[in-house]
């Protein structure tokens, strides 16, 4: 019966529904819930907790972790409700034995809702719906040649779970599928007509943006791919192309993207994500034309709390197991996802 802290704002908004999801676990855990050091400080079975989970959706503040691991010298495990975990691996990096706990994430809860919106982008410059809306609102009788996926080539810079559950779309819609990743790892590789390993000057990079009618970004925050999406990148893209930014903001240099848009050297961009959150009111971005912008909001489906808490459930349920020999699908600590 592991004692699990979870570390979140039960005043907040997504507060009251954390605890209705919490006595999910009451019956097989012991459970604490808090967001300050003082909380925790004073709950009994502190000395206990072997799991510590940090409730991104009810305000978890991740910078606890620091002040709550010396509490806790029993911690065999950490997990974090969000996908993105850029802020969490430098503390627990510097934490003693912080690099070697076991840390998970919510890889995969909000994947399908990723890749339909990925594929909302493409069909709305495909099938030109700025034009089509212009013409509706001008009284415009206009018919033009309207374009087909079909046939089409969809890059992918990072091809985690969130990129493959889009090319298994894109599939399905009769487009090539190419793939660039950074490392060697081969899951998900057959859903790919050709797979590219490269670091972000490589020669490979350069082939999947030159070659690609769509491309999309669903790469990870952190030190390695700040601006791995800049001038340089998005001067090999097709002035037909459209870039799609589904990961984390500080992945594209906004400024040259901006840049990009206006020039037309490329068709068009849509963005979920951005280095600042909310996009400050005199970001260049609200201005441009051909930008689908959304607010960091893709994954935010009516079911989303359930669909992160499944993903916790299933892996508590694995680490309780007595046969339990570690989670396959940790988060890599030195690379930072």
């Amino acid at each position: 019966m592991p004692t699990i802290a979870f570390v979140a704002d039960t005043s907040s908004p997504n507060g009251a529904a954390l605890l209705n999801l919490v006595k999910d676990v009451e019956s097989t855990s012991t459970c604490l819930v808090g967001n300050d050091v003082k909380y925790f400080q004073g709950a009994a079975g502190i000395e206990n907790v072997e799991i510590i989970v940090i409730v991104v959706f009810a305000g978890g503040n991740s910078a606890l972790l620091s002040d709550l691991w010396p509490l806790c010298p029993q911690v065999k495990w950490v997990h974090s409700m969000a996908a993105g975990v850029e802020t969490v691996v430098p503390i627990l990096n510097a934490l003693p034995r912080g690099p070697e706990t076991p840390f998970t994430n919510a890889k995969g809860a909000f994947s399908r809702s990723l890749a339909e919106y990925s594929l909302a982008a493409m069909l709305h410059f495909n099938k030109q719906i700025p034009r089509l809306q212009n013409n509706r609102s001008s009284q415009v009788w206009q018919k033009f040649t309207m374009a087909e996926l079909h046939g089409q080539t969809v890059g992918f810079v990072g091809f985690g779970d969130i990129a493959q559950a889009t090319a298994k779309l894109c599939r399905c819609f009769g487009m090539k599928i190419l793939a660039l990743r950074q490392s060697s790892n081969t899951k998900g590789n057959d859903l790919a007509d050709q797979v590219y390993v490269g670091s972000s000057d490589s020669t490979a990079k350069q082939e999947v943006f030159r070659k690609s009618d769509y491309i999309v970004c669903t790469l990870p925050g952190g030190d390695a791919t700040k601006y791995f999406c800049g001038k340089a990148a998005f001067a090999e893209m097709k002035s037909t192309a459209v870039f799609i930014s589904m990961g984390r903001g500080t992945c594209v240099d906004e400024a040259a993207l901006v840049e990009a848009l206006k020039a037309g050297t490329i068709a068009g961009a849509a963005l979920d994500v951005f280095e600042v959150e909310p996009l400050p009111q005199e970001s260049p971005l609200w201005s441009v034309e051909n930008l689908l912008l959304s607010p960091h909001n893709a994954d935010l489906t009516a079911d989303y709390m359930k669909l992160t808490w499944d993903v916790f459930t299933d892996k508590l349920k694995a680490f309780s197991n007595p046969d339990f020999t570690g989670f396959p699908d940790q988060v890599d600590k030195k690379k930072g996802y």
